[in-house]
C-alpha cells in the first residue's frame, strides 16, 4: 500500500483518470463526486491537519466506510492532484473502464481516504 500525507488547497483531491479530465461542478451535498474522468473527494480542512491518502488491494482496509463507488475512463494511469493539478500519487491501471472504490475514515471530512481499484 502506497500512502501520502497532503494538504489539499480548499479540502478537495481529485482522483484523475486522464491528462485533459473534467472535475465535477458539484458535490450535492456528498462527500464525493465524479466525471467519467474525475473523482472529487472532499477531505478535513487544511488548519486540521494533513489528509493521509492512498491506493490498497480490495478488502485490505475493512475498518473503513465506503464514500462512493465510480467507472472512470483511464488512459492508463491514476493520479491523485490538488485542485490546481499537483501530483501527489499515482498508479498505474488498464486502459478502459475501472472502478475505484473510495474508503474513509470519516463520512464527511475524512482525513484518511483509501482507494480501492478495480479493472
Amino acid at each position: 500500500m502506497v500512502t501520502v500525507r497532503i494538504e489539499p488547497p480548499n479540502s478537495v483531491i481529485l482522483v484523475v483518470a486522464r491528462e485533459d479530465f473534467t472535475p465535477p461542478s458539484t458535490f450535492a451535498g456528498r462527500t464525493c463526486a465524479a466525471t467519467s474522468d474525475c473523482i472529487a473527494i472532499g477531505v478535513r480542512s487544511v488548519d486540521d491537519g494533513e489528509t493521509v491518502v492512498s491506493f490498497a488491494a480490495p478488502g485490505q482496509r475493512p475498518d473503513l466506510m465506503v464514500l462512493g463507488e465510480f467507472v472512470v475512463i483511464s488512459e492508463g494511469n491514476l493520479s491523485v492532484r490538488s485542485i490546481y493539478n499537483r501530483e501527489h500519487l499515482t498508479a498505474g491501471v488498464e486502459v478502459g473502464a475501472v472502478t475505484v472504490e473510495v474508503l474513509g475514515n470519516e463520512a464527511a471530512e475524512p482525513d484518511e481516504v483509501v482507494l480501492v481499484i478495480r479493472s
